[in-house]
């Protein structure tokens, strides 16, 4: 097991800063998920680790090892770091059977035949793949020849593997079968993994913690799913990972009402600064609930059963807000109909300053 230290860490594109004195440290042992949108410096800053590009400023330790170091001018060779890597598109040969895409790096380093071979169907074992060695890549389906490409990362002596959206192009079956996988094998090897990905719903199911990276390449969070689900850094993190609303509020002269396209008064409890108006209340779907008491009413425009829940889009004045109902909560309270206008109640909101040029919802 080793843990990752990116310290100060700068790179630009010509005149393009993409990452401006980023610092992370991945802890030992852990599966790690960076998340953020696309084009906000996650695949350059992988690219630095593994030794593909050069940072301006910084450091990059992994366990005990410096790879990089910009005032030591240490910067070890990318063949040289033994980072595992498992990239998007699986990346293996279709020329080549299975065992000997997995045994590929170890003939680069010139290993003996049975050393190759011993370590190469342990990994292939460690992934479930053992039956399957003489098969060729166009034999397999999309996630066996993702598994191969993980054993071909375990193969190489390494405490670190670094998984670049591995699962982006496999159906919804097998990025769930393939998001186990890789739990399963994290645990039996104790490895640290630091997994990339803009699909916030992957990175909760996976990781240990997630790093949540801005638009322009900074450390927005760092944190566990359940700190970055209910205490939220800021806006950005409370929206970017998981559905949200916001209804912009507006101080008139009858009082604090949200701004729905017509004036609806505010029945909550609001900060000082947001009753001043300028803020907006942020709330989840799932923290709206159906009340026949409240003052809010709300037209429900439709209704999804989706198995574990149920996904309403209802107008509110004339904006649509989303409401997800949870079995249990339907059960307790019932649900609603189409076209029925119901009492909405709004559970842990969040009042962040309004954004310039419009709201989101």
């Amino acid at each position: 097991m080793a843990n990752v230290i990116f310290d100060n860490i700068t790179f630009r594109y010509g005149s393009n800063t993409v990452l401006d004195h980023f610092s992370l440290e991945v802890e030992s042992g852990k599966i790690v998920c960076l998340v953020g949108p696309s084009g906000c410096g996650k695949t350059t800053l992988v690219r630095a680790l593994l030794g593909l590009i050069r940072p301006e400023t910084g450091s990059i330790t992994v366990g005990d090892r410096v790879l990089f170091d910009a005032k030591k001018r240490i910067n070890v060779p990318a063949e040289k770091r033994n980072i595992g890597i498992v990239f998007q598109d699986y990346a293996v040969w279709p020329h080549m059977t299975v065992l000997e895409n997995v045994s590929y790096p170890l003939k680069k380093q010139r290993r003996s035949k049975e050393e190759i071979r011993q370590r190469a169907m342990h990994a292939l074992e460690q992934v479930r793949m053992t039956e399957y060695a003489n098969h060729l890549p166009n034999q397999l389906s999309g996630g066996q020849q993702q598994r191969v490409a993980i054993a071909r990362a375990l193969v190489v002596d390494s405490d670190l593997l670094v998984m670049d959206e591995p699962i982006t192009n496999l159906d919804a079956k097998l990025r769930e079968e393939m998001l186990l996988e890789i739990r399963m094998i994290q645990n039996r090897l104790g490895a640290t993994i630091l997994y990339i990905t803009h699909d916030q719903q992957s990175a909760l199911q996976l990781c240990d913690k997630m790093a949540i990276m801005e638009q322009d390449g900074s450390l927005c969070q760092y944190g566990t799913d359940e700190e970055i689900i209910l205490h939220p850094a800021n806006r950005f993190t409370f929206e970017f990972i998981g559905v949200s609303n916001f209804l912009p509020l507006e101080n008139t002269p009858s009082g604090l009402v949200f701004n729905c396209g017509e004036p609806i008064p505010c029945p909550l409890d609001v900060p000082p600064e947001a009753a001043q108006g300028g803020y907006e209340l942020g709330v989840r779907p799932n923290d709206i609930v159906f009340d026949s008491s409240s003052p809010l009413r709300a037209r429900v425009d439709s209704r999804v059963f989706l198995g574990s829940e149920y996904n309403y889009f209802l107008t509110l004045g004339q904006k649509q807000i989303r409401v997800q109902q949870s079995m249990l909560d339907a059960r307790t309270r019932g649900t609603a109909g189409e076209g029925e206008t119901v009492g909405i109640r709004f559970l842990n909101t969040r009042f962040y300053p309004a954004r310039k040029g419009g709201t989101s919802a």
